[in-house]
């Protein structure tokens, strides 16, 4: 067991700790910005779109080319895969394109093969994070990661970093039909950890990682600020909120 300490707060009594991916141990803008322009490109490509309309797609799907910034309100920052796909298809009726939800997903899909092919490309480390996560290895903390990205992408990015040591188990959006807000994810990563929601906690970056975590029952939630929202606005979801990893302190009990 472990006590995670922060200047604030301390959380007691831990041997899991679940993970989010993008944002949270992975630097989010850089991966998804990646993908965001590339699927707006084959949108477009696919639609034979005027290539002016490229920065109006990404801004549409969250991701500001300017700031090369992933947008906090954006619907990458709120919604699952599915809720985006369905909210995109929708938007594009505003430059005449009368599309169906899987015409896009399946335009997804394709560009995610060719972005996995080069993932090492596209991928950079939260280092901080890393570093906490090998502190909780030392510690024999069993550790997960439940990500709305596939299983396949984050398996991939694991071994392009030589992380597989670190982490006991991954799921994707490919392991449940439900999506990671239902906390069916979470549920099946503590079955497979046979670990309890009492000595579990989550860490991620977004209000969606507190909500998979509390319909599983997991009562503490860490938010850092290393993905697309502010400490302030997610204090407003959880009182275990930090700037980033490297303010956590790991403690042996």
């Amino acid at each position: 067991m472990i006590k995670l300490i922060s200047k604030d707060w301390t959380i007691d009594n831990i041997d899991t700790v679940l993970f989010d991916k993008d944002g949270t141990f992975i630097d989010l803008h850089y991966f998804w910005g990646k993908m965001t322009e590339l699927r707006s490109l084959k949108v477009i490509e696919t639609f034979q779109l005027n290539p002016v309309n490229h920065s109006k797609l990404c801004d549409i799907l969250g991701y500001n080319i300017e700031t090369k910034k992933m947008i906090p309100e954006g619907i990458t920052a709120l919604y699952s895969r599915v809720k985006i796909i369905e909210i995109f298809v929708n938007k594009l009726k505003d430059f005449n394109i009368y599309t169906t939800e899987k015409e896009i997903t399946d335009i997804f899909d394709k560009v995610s093969i060719d972005f996995y092919s080069e993932i090492e490309k596209y991928t950079k480390p939260i280092e901080n994070a890393i570093d906490f996560i090998k502190e909780l290895r030392k510690n024999n903390i069993k550790i997960g990661v439940v990500t709305s990205d596939s299983v396949v992408s984050t398996e991939l990015t694991i071994k392009n970093f030589n992380w597989e040591s670190l982490f006991d188990v991954v799921i994707g959006r490919e392991t449940s039909e439900y999506t990671k807000e239902s906390g069916i994810p979470t549920k099946i990563a503590l079955e497979a950890l046979n670990s309890s929601s009492e000595n579990t906690v989550m860490i991620g970056d977004a209000p969606m990682d507190y909500i998979s975590a509390k319909n599983a029952g997991i009562k503490n939630t860490i938010l850092v600020s290393t993905g697309q929202i502010s400490s302030d606005k997610l204090k407003d979801t959880s009182p275990y909120v930090i700037e980033s990893l490297k303010d956590l302190e790991c403690l042996k009990i």
